[in-house]
């Protein structure tokens, strides 16, 4: 685990990998992601999260989960920006969905 991801960062890097569930980044997913960081903390973790695994990624999300999203409300507004964020492109996958659906179980 980075322990020196600040919440920022960590939405980030969780909205980097959600993008990327149906192996299509669009553009307008990018933009979606730079409206909520600036670019540098975009560029940062961009580069951290394209050197992971899928596996490595989501280990991640969950150890730093109980830090920045400890309580329900705040679960689902992180949940609630990865719908945002799916929706952007106008194509809210199958994969999409079922992730949604999973993460909201493991958080």
């Amino acid at each position: 685990m980075n322990n020196t991801w600040n919440q920022n960062e960590f939405l980030a890097f969780s909205l980097l990998y959600a993008a990327h569930v149906d192996i299509d980044f669009s553009e307008e997913e990018k933009e979606q992601i730079k409206t909520l960081v600036d670019e540098d903390t975009y560029n940062k973790l961009y580069a951290e999260f394209m050197n992971m695994s899928d596996y490595k990624s989501l280990e991640i999300i969950l150890s730093y989960k109980g830090l920045y999203f400890p309580t329900s409300d705040r679960k689902n507004e992180l949940l609630s920006q990865m719908k945002t964020l799916f929706e952007a492109d106008g194509d809210f996958s199958i994969m999409e969905k079922e992730l949604l659906l999973f993460l909201e179980k493991l958080m």
